[in-house]
């Protein structure tokens, strides 16, 4: 009887084939694209200077030294207009600048959609506190100055002119309010550029003390352009002053009644958010592109083990094409069909998907911000999200039982964390096994160094009573993943 053999990848495959796709290889390499001061081109030791000085621990350290055995890296070159245009969405990107600061307690995939998840359920508290009538500032507009004897020396009813039709100034009695979340909100706000510090100046006219009429004139941005406004002064008998307004928001994110501000907007600040997201989601798929797919091996990987078998179906969670680019032998002469399926989108396609599993029952349903969720996108973006679903393997969780009267299946998990993210397709393959679908499938998860983690997210997706009965009948398998630097230690440069 014919076994049918299917591998299902997670980021660990890329990872035992020392490919840096590690959260935090990736936040590593864009923030030494965002720092750089110059025009100029970036290698592979450049992105991972961090790494390839050894500032990182011993694991790691062996981690890219087996990448610079394994792949040619001095082919990879990032141009000068790449680095512009990566640098210019960095900058931007509210989801980048929250990520850099929290790179202790971000460290994998999963506890980056977990963190948009946490960032969501701060929105909500924002958006269910109300505002008083003392949240918006109006005439007594809150003001810091370079010289702090000219505060005094100006009105300060004259700065909520400087603001213009379109920005206001909230109290900061508002935020700090929500105690123990206050920080917490105040960050992600700044973050996204939802509130700001915007920058001015003043420039006396004609002899009039600043205390009267006054030449004013704002600009707005960063702190480089605060110099551009202090090198205005070109008059030694002008008397020139740069200011701070702090805690700025646009009118568009909040809502009003009559002349009142009422509170944050929803379906605005949400609306930022979840545009961030997708800039975000196109700067990793540049990263997949531009770094990952690009990293060609110094010789075509061996086949070994299950791999030199017949493979009758792959389905990946993965972005990169690493499957298809370091074995294509085993596409050529083995997978018995015309592509890998990708679940969660590729690089490639540019319609990846970057999100959360589900709203849930709770707080965040009742905003109906699908967009976040990671079904949705796959539906939009057009996936390969028809898992297990497939012509040549005729495997589903309901399939006509004579399907599996001529085939035995195997299911190779390799490298899944096996989290409860993508519970949704965990439970579809636990669902294989019953009476009348005949008990011919076998799952296999090929580990890395321990199996403990991906045991205990089984358990907690399916039950203990589930994986013990699955592990006792021999339907369960845990088995170390190859050594790829072993396989192929023939490589050299």
């Amino acid at each position: 009887m014919d076994t049918k053999r299917i591998f299902v990848l997670g980021n660990g495959f890329d990872l035992a084939h020392y490919l840096p796709t590690a959260y935090v290889h990736f936040m590593d390499a864009m923030m030494v694209v965002e720092s750089l001061e110059e025009d100029q081109e970036l290698g592979f030791d450049d992105l991972f200077q961090k790494y390839i000085a050894g500032e990182c621990s011993d694991r790691e350290k062996g981690f890219f030294r087996n990448t610079k055995e394994l792949y040619k890296i001095d082919d990879l070159r990032l141009s000068i207009d790449t680095v512009k245009n990566l640098q210019t969405k960095l900058k931007n990107n509210g989801w980048f600048q929250h990520f850099k600061h929290h790179l202790t307690d971000v460290d994998t995939w999963i506890d980056f959609e977990n963190e948009i998840e946490d960032i969501l359920l701060n929105i909500d508290v924002l958006l269910s506190r109300d505002f008083d009538n003392s949240t918006i500032l109006s005439q007594d507009i809150s003001v810091d100055t370079e010289y702090s004897l000219d505060r005094y020396q100006i009105r300060k009813a004259s700065f909520s002119d400087f603001l213009g039709d379109t920005l206001v100034q909230f109290s900061p009695k508002y935020l700090n309010d929500m105690k123990f979340k206050s920080s917490q909100i105040q960050r992600i706000l700044r973050d996204f550029s939802i509130i700001s510090k915007v920058f001015g100046s003043c420039e006396e006219v004609g002899g009039y003390s600043m205390s009267k009429e006054v030449d004013c004139f704002m600009l707005h941005g960063s702190y480089d352009e605060r110099e551009k406004a202090k090198a205005h002064k070109n008059c030694e008998s002008s008397l020139f002053m740069t200011f701070d307004i702090d805690r700025v928001v646009d009118k568009k994110y909040l809502n009003r009644f009559s002349r009142f501000y009422t509170g944050f907007k929803g379906d605005e600040v949400f609306r930022k958010l979840l545009t961030d997201l997708g800039i975000f989601s196109e700067i990793f798929t540049s990263y997949i592109e531009l770094v990952i797919d690009r990293l060609a091996p110094i010789k075509s990987f061996d086949n070994f083990g299950d791999l030199g078998k017949e493979i009758d179906a792959v389905y990946t969670f993965n972005y990169s094409n690493t499957f298809e680019r370091l074995y294509p032998k085993s596409l050529e002469n083995q997978l018995n069909r015309t592509e890998v399926q990708y679940i969660h989108g590729s690089a490639e396609r540019k319609n990846i998907v970057l999100g959360i599993s589900d709203l849930g029952e709770g707080k965040l349903k009742k905003y109906k911000i699908y967009g976040f969720v990671k079904t949705f996108q796959k539906l939009v973006n057009n996936t390969d999200y028809m898992f297990l679903d497939n012509n040549d393997v005729k495997l589903t969780s309901k399939p006509p039982i004579n399907y599996l009267l001529q085939n035995d299946y195997e299911i190779i998990i390799w490298g899944h964390s096996l989290d409860s993210s993508d519970g949704e397709y965990i439970r579809e393959m636990f669902n294989l096994n019953s009476d009348n679908l005949l008990n011919r499938v076998t799952i296999k998860i090929w580990y890395h160094g321990s199996p403990h983690t991906q045991l205990a997210n089984l358990m907690h997706i399916m039950g203990k009573d589930v994986i013990q009965e699955w592990m006792k009948k021999g339907w369960l398998v845990f088995q170390a993943a190859p050594d790829i630097y072993v396989e192929n230690k023939k490589i050299k440069k």
